[in-house]
């Protein structure tokens, strides 16, 4: 091993020079050149860097950036940068690259919504004319912005590069390293922040991103933004765009973009104007635009196993954090790839060789431009065509394996998908992996830096699919998981999660049928005490502090602790009946003092060899903001995850979840018709304009929020249900939404219309509506 060499923040240009032509890489699975790979080892929350040197260095990489130089002696080929911040490294190293294209114009994106879709349909926009350097996918963090700008080359004539921050400070680093000569701004949303000293600290954050811009292009609408930059950047050229204006002017009416879509696509006309783009590119490339669609979007398959269709861009970059996705979702030990052309990248097929070897099992390749690659890799199939595969597909068997799709959205592959996909129901339940892990991660901000964390993935994970989402929180480190019944742990044992998974309702009956999976129950009573210690099993013992449903009493706790003793006890723990509710506080309290001691009392008559070993949890979602006196050593997150039901974090969750269904028919109706079963619907005497959609109470739409007492949303309107909801389908008045049509998708509940909305129409809670949501409804995993 050559001896580590400490580099400090003047040796960045040394560095640079000998390494500007390798790839900076900071995720081992993303290796394609390992001669020509710089590895910075990056610390994360869940995993370092550093681990994972003695797996590249078998790959053959050959050159470091660490904090640490390994222990292990590899050999003299090694080489070892050593440095006392490796992000600080790569951000500087990425900075000094982007100096040497002066002359280059830089786009910089930021805002709270909306960057990523802005960047991309810009690209696509100058694509027509320009070479564009872009960020790949979301890559707008303090990591993902250094490796977009490393991209550039003297080759590219334009940069496009997103910015998001969640912190403050986190933009003048940013800046630093695009150094942008323009800028766009999207929005300004209340996304992180918490993590400001209000709005006002907020704003100033993301303006400054473009203090050395030369013109700026933002929504007349943001006022605030407006005055603000003004006020700061009097250099600036502020350029505020009437976003539904811009896009009249060249697409007057669109069946594709409508709402948020065509503020979107406003913006972008604008920023290619001042960038250069000619007015026919515009004209001709803007109906070309489409919706945000077919990134990352698992489906069941038709042979039974996930397929996951990714065919919205096609980079090499995109198809690495496509595989990774897929590994990440895959419940099988098998991987097939159906891929089409990848954007030209030197020595493009000894990078696909590297980053595919070992990782798919099955490769189908789709195209001409996939003739070498096929050479180099002979086990796999090569079509010449789209439509050629899509004949053959009939008669491909495709089931115990997951079936990644990757294309661009040029060439159709959703086409794949769609043919390898179950049929689809018209109403869709569309999950966001990456809302979730945006949840996770914000809960697990105001968690102590040693508390566990257990997740409930019990009744098919709040109705989502325990399975997909299992396999998301398994990669994201949580602690535990928790199912209802033992059934739901083996399901999750054979898909493959290998998490501690707690089981809340185990019969005596099934504790011998739980030793095979290594599941946990949760003990109510001595008889199931005794009969777990029997077999082995790791068990939880619940108190009742006042739910009063299962659990020992204090009384009995206390009374039995000399015959509750054993090695095998991973936790106590009790369920707070009031968390989220501040008129219970009092109760809540009492919950806990009488918890503690109980708990104490355990302590006091066990061996003190294992007592210390007994964790408590008490916090449900709710609990966890409100009572954080009471994180002990462990807490349980539910419907928090899906950004629903925790009033004291609201503003900076996600929602995860959306329910859509379908338009099947519009009729006019006269005034005084009757509508639905028992003729509850009644047409108004100026008439209305009636349709019927495709989702009714088998579906998990409520039979009481019929007869107007909900309403779906269309077009960013409200239409209110008329008659009776029927089995499969329901109506909707659709007389205030001139442009409805058939065919066009309906939001149910989504992030800008609140699952509470329908909760509060028939009474309930989210937790039922969810949960009520019937299988048939298709499922769909989306996320980066």
């Amino acid at each position: 091993m050559r001896e580590a060499v400490h580099h400090t923040e003047p040796a960045i240009e040394e560095l640079y020079r000998h390494y500007q032509s390798y790839d900076l890489v900071v995720d081992s699975r993303q290796v394609s050149r390992p001669s020509q790979t710089l590895f910075i080892a990056l610390t994360g929350e869940r995993t370092d860097g550093h681990h994972f040197i003695p797996e590249l260095y078998a790959q053959g990489v050959r050159h470091f950036v660490v904090r640490t130089p390994p222990a292990q002696q590899l050999n003299a080929e090694a080489s070892f940068t050593v440095v006392d911040d490796p992000l600080h490294t790569l951000q500087a190293l990425a900075a000094f690259h982007r100096r040497q294209f002066p002359a280059l114009p830089v786009l910089a994106i930021t805002g709270s919504n909306g960057k990523t879709i802005v960047k991309d349909w810009l690209s696509q926009l100058l694509a027509a004319t320009f070479r564009v350097c872009a960020s790949p996918r979301s890559y707008n963090s303090q990591i993902g912005v250094a490796l977009s700008v490393w991209q550039l080359t003297a080759a590219h004539e334009i940069g496009i590069f997103e910015a998001g921050i969640s912190e403050a400070g986190e933009m003048d680093q940013l800046r630093m390293i695009i150094q942008p000569t323009c800028g766009l701004l999207t929005n300004i949303g209340t996304a992180h922040l918490q993590n400001f000293a209000g709005p006002a600290r907020h704003l100033g954050e993301k303006l400054s991103l473009f203090a050395e811009v030369e013109w700026l292009i933002l929504p007349t609408d943001e006022v605030n933004a407006l005055a603000r930059t003004r006020e700061l950047y009097s250099s600036v050229d502020v350029c505020p765009i009437d976003a539904e204006s811009t896009v009249q002017q060249v697409l007057p009416s669109s069946a594709t973009l409508d709402g948020v879509y065509r503020k979107n696509a406003g913006l972008v006309i604008a920023a290619a104007r001042a960038l250069g783009l000619p007015e026919i590119e515009i004209t001709s490339g803007v109906p070309l635009l489409r919706p945000l669609t077919g990134r990352l979007e698992q489906r069941e398959g038709r042979d039974g196993g996930p397929v996951i269709n990714d065919s919205y861009s096609n980079d090499f970059s995109a198809l690495a954090a496509a595989l990774q996705f897929a590994e990440t979702q895959n419940p099988y030990d098998r991987l097939t790839l159906i891929l089409g052309t990848v954007q030209p990248l030197p020595g493009l097929e000894h990078r696909l060789e590297t980053l595919l070897n070992g990782r798919v099992d099955r490769l189908v390749l789709v195209g001409a431009a996939h003739a070498k690659l096929a050479e180099r890799m002979p086990d796999a199939i090569l079509y010449g065509s789209l439509d050629e595969l899509l004949r053959e597909l009939p008669t491909c068997d495709f089931s115990q394996q997951t079936v990644l799709v990757k294309g661009a959205s040029y060439e159709r592959f959703d086409r794949i998908a769609d043919a390898l996909s179950r049929q689809l129901h018209r109403t869709q339940l569309r999950i966001d992996l990456s809302a979730l892990r945006h949840n996770l991660r914000l809960y697990r901000s105001l968690l102590p830096a040693q508390c566990k964390l257990l997740v409930m993935a019990k009744a098919s994970a709040y109705g989502s699919g325990a399975l997909p989402v299992a396999q998301v929180l398994q990669d994201a480190g949580v602690d535990y998981l928790a199912v209802a019944y033992p059934e739901e742990g083996h399901a999750l044992r054979r898909g493959g999660i290998q998490l501690p998974i707690l089981v809340l309702n185990a019969a005596a009956y099934s504790l011998a049928g739980m030793v095979a999976d290594r599941l946990e129950p949760v003990i109510h009573n001595l008889p199931q005490f005794e009969q777990a210690s029997r077999l082995g099993l790791r068990m939880h013992l619940e108190l009742d502090t006042g739910m009063g449903r299962l659990g020992f009493t204090p009384k009995q706790l206390v009374d039995l602790v000399p015959r509750l003793q054993s090695p095998l006890v991973a936790s106590l723990f009790t369920h707070l009946a009031a968390s989220e509710d501040d008129r219970h506080d009092a109760f809540t309290l009492q919950q806990l003092a009488a918890f503690d001691e109980a708990y104490r009392a355990y302590l006091a008559g066990s061996d003190p060899q294992t007592s210390g070993k007994v964790q408590r949890h008490v916090l449900n979602s709710n609990g966890i903001g409100r009572f954080p006196q009471a994180t002990y050593e462990m807490v349980r997150l539910g419907i928090g995850l899906y950004g629903i039901g925790d009033a004291g974090q609201a503003r900076q969750l996600q929602p995860a979840l959306e329910l859509t269904a379908t338009i099947s028919s519009i009729s006019e109706r006269d005034g005084g018709m009757s509508i639905g079963y028992g003729r509850r619907g009644h047409i108004p005497a100026a008439g209305a304009r009636i349709a019927v959609l495709s989702i009714g109470y088998a579906d998990g739409l409520p039979r009481a929020s019929g007869e107007g007492r909900f309403a779906a949303w269309i077009r960013g309107h409200l239409a209110p249900t008329v008659g009776t909801i029927c089995m499969d389908m329901c109506m909707v008045d659709v007389s205030g939404v001139p442009d409805a049509r058939v065919g066009e998708e309906v939001t149910i509940f989504s992030a800008a219309h609140p699952v509470e909305l329908l909760a509060d129409a028939v009474g309930t809670i989210p937790y039922e509506i969810l949960t009520g949501i019937g299988s048939r409804v298709h499922r769909i995993y989306v996320g980066e």
